[in-house]
């Protein structure tokens, strides 16, 4: 007999902790051994059950912002992280998947498409994403994200120029290069965007 997943759920809103933890004990392959509605709370769960996986909303009460909570669960040898929230700006998910989790997705999704994320992340793949935000996650590059960032803190195209030491006329066909890849018409527009989606702000606290 094949060994079921062992998973832990943290999450603070009720009726989505009992929701998950119904819909996923229901997978025969799944073992739902804990659970949790805060962060700390949620630590002691683990270290004590250690899970396989952790479905992880990132919004908890507890001591811990996002990134220090985080890293404190994956401190748990062999322990893999599927994030489950309702933040969906752009910057924060990419300041969220680099810090190793395997997995983001938002609360809009269905209890089977977080069971098939459950098993990719078992098999080994990383860097899932929401179907609906995956697409511009692969193709922005870190230098496009980095220059998203400097837009949305309002800088001109000779600060970004200074900033990354390159010439005003790189940095105007960086911004060309974006407008094109997420179909904006203009350079007010990808301000705009990239405001709207997080950069420009502390993504993780």
């Amino acid at each position: 007999m094949t060994e079921k997943i062992k998973i832990v759920v943290i999450e603070d809103h009720q009726v989505t902790l009992e929701g998950l933890i119904s819909g996923l004990s229901r997978e025969d392959d799944f073992e739902v051994i804990g659970s949790s509605d805060n962060i700390d709370d949620g630590l002691k769960v683990t270290e004590e059950t250690r899970p396989d996986i952790l479905v992880l909303d990132l919004h908890l009460p507890g001591s811990l912002g996002p990134k220090g909570m985080i890293a404190e669960f994956l401190r748990f040898p062999g322990l893999k992280l599927v994030i489950f929230s309702a933040e969906s700006r752009q910057a924060f998910i990419h300041s969220v998947l680099s810090l190793g989790v395997s997995a983001y997705l938002l609360k809009s999704e269905r209890i089977a498409t977080v069971a098939d994320t459950i098993r990719r992340v078992m098999a080994g793949e990383t860097n899932i994403v929401t179907k609906d935000i995956s697409y511009d996650r692969k193709k922005l590059t870190p230098s496009e994200q980095e220059v998203l960032h400097m837009l949305g803190r309002g800088m001109k195209y000779q600060e970004i120029a200074d900033e990354r030491c390159t010439s005003v006329a790189t940095a105007r066909k960086q911004c060309e290069v974006l407008l094109l890849k997420l179909d904006l018409a203009n350079r007010e527009q990808l301000i705009a965007w990239a405001v709207q989606n997080g950069y420009g702000s502390e993504e993780l606290e």
